[in-house]
């Protein structure tokens, strides 16, 4: 993951393979630690249902976390 200050998402990925409308948590499985998730995309109506495993949102959050640093550090 890049980590330069001043790196705007033009320059990190030059061009996003799918444009993501809606992304849903559908179902949740204590006993196997999945999240059913639902997502739909710009040039498609369907509907695709991805099983998740809990962990990756807990990456997920990290990442996003990161980014909101490095967008604090470009605002200054």
């Amino acid at each position: 993951m890049p980590t330069a200050p001043n790196l705007t998402l033009a320059k990190a990925i030059p061009a996003l393979p799918v444009r993501a409308i809606a992304l849903r948590a559908e179902a949740y499985s204590p006993e196997d630690k999945i999240v059913l998730i639902s997502l739909t995309t710009k040039y498609s109506s369907v509907e695709r249902i991805y099983s998740v495993p809990l962990e990756c949102f807990y990456d997920l959050a990290v990442d996003l976390q990161k980014l909101n640093a490095l967008t604090d550090m470009n605002d200054e």
